[in-house]
């Protein structure tokens, strides 16, 4: 069985990436930020989204050197593997959204996040491919969505 888990992730590395990664750093797990704070009253979307900000500092740093392509791939599985999880939760801030709205401000969120997604796949993909300027631009773009996506989606003070 080991063999073929093996043979699986050295046939696939996209598979390895998302087999080996965890699905939070370990001090997310642990309840923390990361940076020695503690997460309050958080649930498991907040803990992805906290996951995903981690992920996306770390692909800030590495995406400047092309030489550091293994350590962008890395966090854009984990970035990857965080924003699949996360698109299929609901916002806390849905329960606050009148009835006959709630199907379209949760589709809305879901749409988001799948956008987010496809930008990091095209960051990935121009990783791949060699092409920095236009993995930074792409990722200039996604970095672009969190502050809207924050202020239509959450509640956090801005």
């Amino acid at each position: 069985m080991k063999f073929l888990l093996v043979a699986a992730l050295v046939a696939c590395p996209t598979l390895a990436v998302f087999a080996l990664a965890p699905s939070a750093p370990a001090a997310l797990q642990e309840g923390g930020k990361g940076r020695g704070e503690k997460h309050e009253e958080h649930g498991p979307l907040e803990e992805r989204m906290h996951a995903m900000e981690d992920a996306v500092r770390a692909l800030r740093r590495s995406l400047r050197d092309p030489a550091k392509s293994a350590d962008s791939l890395a966090s854009l599985g984990k970035l990857q593997t965080d924003l699949i999880a996360a698109k299929s939760e609901t916002p806390r801030m849905a329960a606050k959204v009148p009835d006959a709205e709630r199907a379209k401000f949760v589709a809305d969120y879901r749409r988001e996040m799948i956008h987010m997604l496809e930008l990091s796949i095209a960051v990935e993909k121009a990783v791949l491919d060699g092409k920095q300027e236009s993995a930074l631009a792409a990722f200039e773009e996604l970095r672009g969505l969190e502050d809207p996506a924050h202020a239509r989606f959450t509640e956090e003070e801005h």
